[in-house]
């Protein structure tokens, strides 16, 4: 009875002592990681601080075409890239305008009947730092999302639109990433 008591002991012990040093790795890792510069995926900092002060336009036809888009995509970049506006004061000038396309809508593929039933939605937009000296120039960027058609006409629209919301969402993305690259 000794032995049995005496054996699960160490185990135990022994399960403590890994954990420990398990845990110790772990704790570590996460001090010096992000002192060499590491930062860990979906940390709540800003990206840049260069787009503080700046102030931030949605232009183009697609934005007069299809407003709530453009202001979904306003309040992504805002939110990601910490546009405040210029403040009274501080004459920063940097306005960046994204010239907003039209959004494509493209057939992939149609059912033996001909009926299509796959489609593609695209929006491009064009990112322009206007108002200050030695801005980088950016590349076209765009937001796809691939959606089915169903043959019911009621839920059409309702596809259309989460497809529509899922590329601006993406176009969103790639935004954030171009905008906040090093030049």
């Amino acid at each position: 009875m000794f032995s049995r008591v005496a054996s699960g002991l160490l185990g135990c012990c022994r399960w403590l002592l890994v954990g420990r040093g398990r845990l110790w790795f772990l704790l570590s890792a996460m001090v010096w990681l992000p002192a060499c510069g590491y930062h860990f995926p979906g940390s709540v900092e800003r990206v840049e601080s260069r787009w503080q002060n700046a102030r931030l336009q949605i232009v183009g036809p697609g934005a007069t075409e299809q407003p709530q888009l453009a202001f979904v995509l306003r309040d992504r970049l805002q939110a990601r890239l910490g546009f405040e506006g210029v403040a009274d004061g501080q004459g920063s000038g940097v306005t960046l305008k994204i010239n907003l396309g039209l959004m494509e809508r493209q057939l992939v593929t149609e059912d033996r009947t001909g009926r299509a039933n796959l489609f593609r939605l695209t929006i491009r937009a064009k990112p322009v730092a206007e108002g200050g000296e030695g801005l980088p120039k950016y590349p076209l960027v765009h937001g796809t999302a691939s959606y089915y058609e169903p043959f019911i006409s009621t839920s059409v629209q309702a596809t259309q639109k989460r497809a529509e919301t899922e590329a601006t969402e993406q176009l969103a993305d790639t935004l954030v990433a171009v905008l906040s690259a090093s030049f």
